[in-house]
């Protein structure tokens, strides 16, 4: 069988997407990271689920025929093979699922079953026979579970994969990882670029997810390798998936050998006790088995608290989601529904508490496929490629990348209001200001009670290269104020254009512009030093968008005109003596401002 007749079905879906992006390339802007041909970039994990994991492949083709690349990716068994290929078959810039599958089109899967007859039959016996024949399996495979703890070597499978892979060890690897062949850029919303990124800053990182029993430790390779290996960086990655799929009982567990550490005792102690919060002494060797056991499905690899990030993490699970019971009619159902709960309780725990997940993760429904049937036949494994394929198919047609930042921003805005000044309680805007430092200013407090008497949140945007600016965006929210971003001046433009046209409601209009001076637009690498006062000068003079004022923050309007070597543009509202740095200075201009534009605009609405 070839690569072909796994693609060929998908080639209509495909078409279909690429025609939608056409027609509205906006709903396909899904990272802030894109390279100069234009294809962006995501970080990826997926779940383990033995030879289910083919429609891990059909995810990952479709996603990268739609031009999508991954930079830090993660997985579990399975996943983990699906891990390690897409970071060795070729650069970051390039499409590796085709090659994959190249490698796994004609793959006798049974070939990995290398325990002899007495596995093989143990496996038919669990996909189709009854529980005598089970029995019977089980007891003739006695004798290697108790020499070897496991009823196939795994040998075959670890000589495979290193044939198949180009980089033999994790130092040559990660080389590999950071070989962008292709200028990256950093682009808004809207799909412009905004400014040249240094490879260097990206840092892409791997992770390969296995459970050591010795230690009880959920490890990922290579974060952890120092701790198994004197010289980590010169370990195999492919060993590494070796572990990860350890399906216990049915692999040997794999095995590291730790009499090295003999040798600076004190110092390992100290990085176990650190990294992986064991405290006790090291066994002479570490017993490794499938990562699934304690986390199948890493989400929280690269999750970082409290930061937007800039491209999401896409997850792939095998398996829909817990909208149904698990049978549990038959002994095999009962144990196999106790052991998946326990393996995907900790991922259960991190999505419930980091919600914002459940839209960058998708479930595969590999009902009716058995994750053990490595006799599956060929028809079987191109369906898995399909469902695979439309899951991807699915997942680019509803996630919307600036609607994914946005609820971030505003979750993050909600923790740091009240963390900030502890003013969920507190309804006298008296208080507010006063802890902002404004004092016996009645003008002021005059103006605040108007913007929050509206029966709307008034609308301004802030245009920022950089996401600094979560503690103003709380005051802003106090004063009933919803604070727009963006990051360039192209995708600024877009937003007035759609929300300033002459005579819309002023509910809907955005009434004042916050904006940075200086920032980075465009190919060039350089900084524009006055690129926020030019774009306001744009924004005056274009008759498309109703008027709208500006607010050039962390500066003086005397210090702006000495940058700028002329007159301010007269939609600039910066006030003499004030410098919005300070909060205080910082609320006045804005409540000025709105205050004012609000009485200029009383005919709109």
């Amino acid at each position: 069988m070839t690569a072909d007749e796994f693609t060929k079905d998908v080639f209509p879906l495909i078409e279909e997407l690429r025609h939608l992006r056409k027609e509205n390339p906006k709903d396909f802007v899904i990272s802030d990271l894109v390279d100069e041909e234009g294809n962006q970039y995501v970080n990826l994990v997926q779940e383990g689920g033995g030879v289910l994991g083919i429609a891990l492949v059909g995810f990952t083709y479709v996603l990268e025929e739609m031009g999508i690349r991954f930079i830090s990716m993660g997985g579990t068994s399975a996943g983990s093979i699906n891990t390690l290929m897409l970071a060795d078959l070729g650069r970051p810039d390039e499409a590796k699922s085709l090659r994959i599958l190249n490698h796994i089109a004609n793959k006798d899967f049974k070939d990995f079953v290398d325990g002899g007859s007495d596995a093989n039959s143990l496996v038919k016996a669990i996909l189709n026979g009854n529980i005598f024949t089970r029995v019977i399996a089980v007891i003739r495979n006695v004798a290697e579970f108790k020499r070897l703890k496991g009823f196939n070597p795994g040998s075959h499978f670890l000589d495979w994969l290193k044939s198949v892979t180009n980089f033999k060890t994790w130092e040559d690897l990660e080389t590999n990882m950071n070989n962008f062949g292709l200028r990256m850029y950093r682009q808004d919303d809207y799909g412009n670029r905004l400014e040249r990124i240094e490879t260097k800053t990206i840092k892409p990182k791997l992770a390969i997810v296995a459970a050591d029993i010795s230690t009880q430790s959920k490890v990922d390779f290579p974060g952890k390798g120092h701790l198994y290996y004197a010289e980590p960086k010169k370990a195999s990655p492919a060993d590494a998936v070796r572990a990860s799929m350890s399906i216990p009982l049915f692999f040997e567990p794999f095995k590291i050998d730790l009499s090295w550490s003999e040798t600076c005792e004190e110092d390992c102690r100290r990085a176990w006790a650190k990294d992986a919060n064991f405290t006790g002494r090291l066994p002479k060797e570490a017993v490794l088995v499938d990562g699934g056991m304690m986390s199948n499905f890493p989400i929280d690899l690269f999750h970082e608290e409290g930061r937007i990030p800039d491209r999401p993490t896409i997850g792939i699970k095998l398996g829909v989601d817990r909208g149904h019971a698990k049978d549990t009619s038959s002994l095999m159902s009962y144990l196999y529904s106790m052991v998946d709960g326990v393996r995907n309780l900790r991922d259960h725990e991190f999505i419930s508490n980091n919600p914002q997940y459940r839209e960058t993760v998708s479930y595969v429904n590999v009902d009716g496929f058995d994750w053990l049937d490595f006799n599956l036949p060929d028809d079987q494994k191109k369906a898995l490629f399909m469902v695979g394929a439309k899951t991807a198919c699915e997942f680019l047609r509803n996630f919307k990348w600036p609607r994914y930042q946005a609820k971030l921003k505003r979750e993050l805005l909600q923790k740091v209001k009240p963390l900030m000044w502890e003013l969920s309680n507190v309804n006298r805007i008296e208080q507010v200001l006063e802890n902002l430092g404004i004092r016996n200013d009645d003008d002021c407090l005059y103006k605040v009670k108007f913007l929050r008497s509206l029966d709307y949140q008034v609308k301004v945007l802030w245009i920022d290269d950089a996401f600094t600016y979560v503690l103003l965006m709380a005051i802003l929210d106090q004063l009933n104020i919803d604070t727009l971003t963006c990051k360039g001046s192209t995708e600024a433009l877009d937003i007035l254009k759609e929300n300033n046209f002459v005579n819309q409601k002023k509910e809907d209009r955005i009434h004042l512009v916050i904006s940075d001076l200086t920032r980075k637009e465009g190919d060039k690498e350089e900084e524009h030093k006055v690129r926020g006062l030019d774009f306001a000068q744009m924004v005056n003079l274009n008759t498309e968008i109703d008027d709208v004022d500006f607010l050039i923050y962390v500066h003086t309007p005397e210090s702006l005109r000495e940058k700028y070597g002329k007159d301010l543009p007269s939609n600039v509202v910066n006030s003499p003596n004030r410098n919005t740095m300070r909060h205080s200075d910082f609320v006045r201009e804005v409540v000025d401002a709105l205050y004012n534009r609000l009485n200029q605009d009383s005919s709109y609405g």
